[in-house]
C-alpha cells in the first residue's frame, strides 16, 4: 500500500490537473447549481456571465428533481458533489477531488480483497492503478469513481461473508454489508448492478471450499 497509493495518488493528480473539463463534468456542476441545462446565450457575453453558472449551488431536492425530469442517472453522486462543492470549492481540481479520493478507497479494498483471496495485493494494486480505466474515471468529476469504491466494498464484505460460519450471525451481517454496498452502488450509477449483482451471486452460490488459499 505504502507504494502503490502514492503512485495512483500521483497519476490521478496529474490527470486531474493537466486534462481538460468535459462536457459531462459541466453538467455534473449545473445540476448540483440548480440549472441542468443552462441556456447560452447567441449574442456576445462576457467571461464573468459565462462563469456564472458554475458558481451556484443547490439544495439535494432541487438536483433530485432535476435529475428525474431531465436526466437517467441516479441521484447518489450528485448529492455528495453538492456537498463536496461547498467543502472544497468550484474548481476544476477541487471538483475532481472527490473522486479522486473514491478511486483511492476503492484501490485499497481491491488490494485488500486480494491478500484476504490469496492473491498478490502488490500486482493487483499496481495492474488496477496502471490501468487508463482506473486513471480516466478516478479523476472525472462524474459518479464513476464512487460507484466503483462501493462495488470494491461490495466485494470486500462479501468475501468477508463467505470466509464466516455460513449462517453466522456475523456472516449475516457481513453479507447485508455487501448488499448494502452493491445497492449504493447501482444507486450511484444504474449500470453499477451487473457486478454488484455478479458479486452477490457469488457469495450465495460459491463453493464453501474455494478458493483453497484465503487468509
Amino acid at each position: 500500500m505504502a507504494l502503490v497509493l502514492p503512485v495512483a495518488a500521483g497519476l490521478l493528480l496529474a490527470a486531474a490537473a493537466f486534462r481538460s473539463a468535459e462536457y459531462d463534468e459541466s453538467y455534473s456542476i449545473f445540476v448540483t447549481g440548480g440549472i441542468a441545462r443552462p441556456d447560452w446565450s447567441s449574442a456576445v457575453f462576457t467571461p464573468a456571465e459565462a462563469a456564472a453558472p458554475f458558481r451556484l449551488h443547490a439544495g439535494p431536492l432541487t438536483t433530485a428533481q432535476l435529475l428525474r425530469s431531465t436526466d437517467v442517472h441516479p441521484p447518489l453522486y450528485f448529492w455528495a458533489l453538492g456537498l463536496w462543492r461547498r467543502l472544497a470549492g468550484d474548481g476544476a481540481l477541487a471538483l475532481r477531488g472527490l473522486s479522486i479520493l473514491c478511486a483511492l478507497g476503492a484501490l485499497l479494498a481491491w488490494m485488500v480483497a486480494a491478500w484476504r483471496a490469496g492473491l498478490p495485493p502488490l500486482v493487483v494494486g499496481l495492474v488496477t492503478a496502471l490501468a487508463y480505466g482506473f486513471a480516466y474515471t478516478g479523476q472525472i468529476a462524474r459518479g464513476f469513481a464512487l460507484a466503483h469504491l462501493m462495488i470494491a466494498l461490495c466485494a470486500l464484505a462479501a468475501l468477508a461473508a463467505w470466509r464466516r460460519e455460513r449462517g453466522g450471525r456475523r456472516a449475516t451481517g457481513l453479507a447485508a454489508l455487501a448488499g448494502l454496498a452493491g445497492g449504493l452502488a447501482a444507486f450511484t450509477n444504474y449500470l453499477a448492478v451487473f457486478p454488484a449483482a455478479a458479486v452477490l451471486a457469488w457469495l450465495a452460490f460459491a463453493p464453501p471450499t474455494w478458493p483453497a488459499r484465503l487468509r
